[in-house]
């Protein structure tokens, strides 16, 4: 393996974190790969300062409140990417914060570093179109402050960072255009999509299917994950019922729950309202590995995705968890999930409407995908978007960063 390089990275999340990229991409797959990172990030309870193989996690100290905790995060980002050179970095990278970003970028030109950033959501955006939504509860004597908050970062991010940036890391191919045409240059753009670890993959295959036992001898769609009302998941328990017309014989599971306890009790209304009940049920939060059980006990999987700019951009990552589990799988027209079945000839692509997700169920009830189509699904997901495969190709592009710069 070639020498090793160290990259410091500064990330939003409360430390330890499980969002995969920090978890498995940063801390597992670049060290392997020959490089070290440090990822500093704010507190949860404590400071923490946690040295493994080949990474570090690191936070600033836990203060009174969330605004003291920004504060001392935002001083400590300052001090420890000026001290960058000197304690040996050859990289510093920011993602998703404007502010920080805008100082760890000077910092990375006074002690001649390179510098990259990571895209990973349109915070800016988010919070201007927030703030013009009337449907959204906001104050009204916030609006105009969230709404100069977005403006300003936004106008930072385009105007500074990102032209200043030797590497802008971003979620999607959408994305890559969306930042193309705001005038981010292509050529300092890079795609890197969420993943997939495969070694919890390895490990569900292990875990024995979970099936309810009063449907044993029927076709079962499962759904994972958050109720929440804004996700519109009644147009999959009304696609349901449009399906159980032509396929009664079919059942619907959803693992998961919401944190109000309306939004589940919208969709059993909706349920008993066309006639579905005992056709459907709702576990409620189950622990990670019966989850995992019970979606190895369905027939088929439901990937849904509401549209709309801020979510086009991001790659959804149950539908790739669902290929690489060799699941059937139905989801929107969301362009990251489209363009993974569209590449992998594996799933049915709908509109995203209830009539189109009936169709797709019945489709796959009636004609079951063979173990060739379940297969290409699973190598596609492994040959690009396992985590493994992504960290081969941010390392070496980390790398060729590195060394275009000092080649300067």
């Amino acid at each position: 393996m070639a020498s090793k390089m160290k990259i410091i990275n500064f990330v939003p999340e409360e430390l330890p974190s499980y969002r995969p990229d920090v978890d498995v991409l940063y801390s597992k797959e670049l060290p392997k790969e020959g490089v070290e990172t440090t990822i500093v990030g704010i507190p949860k309870k404590e400071a923490i300062f946690i040295k493994g193989d080949g990474t570090t996690l690191m936070t600033s100290k836990k203060m009174a409140n969330k605004h003291l905790d920004s504060l001392a995060y935002f001083l400590n980002a300052c001090k420890l990417s000026m001290q960058a050179k000197k304690n040996g970095f050859d990289v510093i990278q920011a993602r998703d914060m404007v502010w920080v970003g805008l100082f760890t970028l000077l910092a990375a030109k006074w002690n001649k570093l390179p510098f990259t950033y990571w895209v990973s959501f349109l915070y800016a955006e988010s919070r201007t179109m927030r703030a013009k939504d009337k449907n959204e509860n906001i104050p009204s004597w916030k609006r105009p402050i969230l709404l100069a908050k977005g403006l300003v970062e936004e106008f930072i991010l385009y105007r500074f960072i990102l032209p200043h940036s030797e590497r802008v890391y971003v979620q999607s191919d959408f994305m890559f255009n969306y930042m193309k045409n705001k005038g981010v240059d292509p050529l300092s753009m890079m795609v890197v999509p969420m993943g997939v670890d495969f070694d919890k993959i390895e490990e569900s295959s292990q875990t024995e299917p979970k099936q309810m036992p009063q449907w044993q001898d029927s076709i079962v769609i499962g759904y994972l994950g958050s109720l929440d009302r804004l996700r519109k998941l009644e147009t999959i328990v009304q696609a349901f019922k449009q399906a159980k017309e032509q396929v009664p014989n079919l059942k619907l599971l959803f693992v998961g729950d919401s944190e109000i306890a309306r939004d589940r009790e919208c969709l059993l209304e909706e349920a008993q309202k066309l006639g579905v009940t005992d056709d459907f049920i709702i576990t409620g939060w189950v622990p990670t590995q019966e989850a995992w059980a019970y979606l190895k006990g369905v027939d088929m999987v439901i990937g849904f995705m509401n549209r709309g700019l801020l979510l086009d951009v991001s790659t959804p990552t149950k539908a790739m968890e669902y290929m690489a589990l060799k699941k059937a799988m139905i989801c929107n027209d969301s362009p990251d999930q489209q363009y993974v079945i569209e590449q992998s000839n594996c799933g049915r692509v709908t509109d995203g409407s209830c009539e189109s997700y009936a169709k797709a169920m019945i489709d796959l009830a009636q004609n079951p995908m063979s173990e060739q189509e379940l297969n290409a699904g699973y190598n596609y997901i492994k040959n690009n978007r396992s985590y493994s495969y992504l960290g081969q190709q941010v390392a070496n592009d980390i790398k060729n960063v590195l060394n275009k710069h000092n080649a300067l």
